[in-house]
């Protein structure tokens, strides 16, 4: 060990004291209470890839984001070409999938999401009952969430600080989503496998962010 100049009469231990005050620690991390607001208006551009019975793509997604409701309750509907689905604002829990003329193909019951705040190391898991109007068919829906990571996500539009949350549900289906609350896109990046053991066999998907315009102000 060097030895202390003598202007700073400071033993070892007190500047160890006074560095563990000072220091930040690298393990330190944040805490989401809740989503920020997305903008009626917004436009975000996913590339995805998926095969199998998560359906043969390759290739740009456009979502566009609006303010309405949902069975008489507020919703965040978030539309593409195909098809869409109604959110809660202020959780961004799945209400229903939504069809082209926005009729919904598949309720949940309760909304299927995050249970805020997150933070690294929190596990839940969550029931549902998942209802297909059109055939008036119930079937159980068991998730088990688990907040892995706080890290940097790359994608097209950019570099994210992300959430990595993986899920597996009842059916055998894994997924893993990178999500950024604060920036308000609440995903980055969406990786699924579906089992062959899944009711509608196997499966892989492969979402990532190229862009997210916002209306102007």
């Amino acid at each position: 060990m060097k030895r202390l100049n003598a202007c700073f009469p400071v033993t070892f231990a007190a500047t160890a004291l006074v560095a563990s005050l000072l220091a930040v620690p690298s393990f330190a991390q944040p805490v989401a209470e809740s989503p920020a607001a997305t903008p009626a208006g917004t436009v975000m551009a996913f590339h995805r890839k998926s095969s199998g019975s998560l359906g043969t793509f390759d290739g740009p997604v456009v979502w566009t984001i609006s303010h309405g409701t949902w069975e008489g309750r507020p919703a965040v509907i978030q539309m593409a070409r195909l098809g869409g689905a109604a959110f809660d604002p202020k959780t961004h829990a799945n209400l229903a999938n939504l069809d082209v003329e926005g009729k919904a193909t598949m309720v949940f019951d309760p909304p299927v999401g995050y249970q805020w705040p997150l933070q690294v190391g929190k596990t839940w898991t969550s029931k549902h009952t998942v209802t297909t109007p059109a055939t008036g068919r119930s079937v159980p829906l068991e998730v088990n969430w688990k907040v892995e990571a706080w890290e940097d996500v790359t994608v097209p539009a950019g570099t994210f600080k992300a959430y990595k949350v993986v899920t597996t549900n009842n059916f055998g289906e894994v997924e893993t989503r990178w999500t950024t609350p604060a920036a308000g896109v609440v995903l980055a990046k969406r990786l699924v496998t579906r089992p062959a053991t899944h009711p509608q066999g196997a499966g892989e998907l492969e979402a990532v962010l190229i862009s997210q315009v916002q209306p102007a102000k």
